[in-house]
């Protein structure tokens, strides 16, 4: 498996209350890569195709001649829309709903309009994803089996500025 030259596996994207989101199987292991030489912990980076959103809050009212006056509020908040995972371990999963129960996160990102690293703090909107590929396991102490889902595809997320 070779590394993609745009998104470099190795090299994160985003950082979730600073911690790179690292690949690892079903049994926790992390999955890693050799790049130029060196072996890496792969990072499990969004797939390319998500969205950056942007909106600037004001507030306005119409004088007397029917002009609006504004003022701006803060500067620009953004979300990202449609964060995509295509595959997912159980492991992961259970990390990342982990930190989306926590509700807020400080994200920390490349901003094109700073032209720097940036963090912020940022709230997890809607989440979703699919199971796909189940293991049979005992429940300690007795004779039950169920079935648990170890990979799951089509994990989807977005992440709202708070404007902090």
């Amino acid at each position: 498996m070779g590394l993609c030259p745009k998104t470099n596996s190795f090299a994160p994207l985003i950082l979730i209350n600073g911690k790179e989101f690292k690949f690892r199987d079903p049994n926790g292991d992390y999955l890693t890569e050799h790049y130029d030489g060196k072996l890496f912990n792969t990072v499990n980076n969004p797939a390319i195709g998500y969205t950056e959103q942007s909106e600037q809050l004001v507030k306005s009212t119409r004088n007397a001649k029917g002009q609006v006056i504004a003022q701006k509020i803060n500067r620009r908040l953004n979300k990202f829309e449609n964060l995509y995972w295509p595959y997912m371990s159980r492991v992961n999963l259970t990390e990342l709903k982990k930190e989306i129960a926590k509700f807020e996160c400080n994200l920390s990102y490349w901003d094109d309009e700073a032209d720097a690293w940036v963090t912020r703090r940022y709230y997890w909107g809607d989440f979703e994803a699919t199971p796909c590929e189940w293991e049979t396991v005992r429940i300690t102490g007795t004779d039950q089996y169920f079935k648990r889902p170890i990979w799951y595809k089509d994990v989807k997320c977005n992440l709202i500025d708070m404007g902090y």
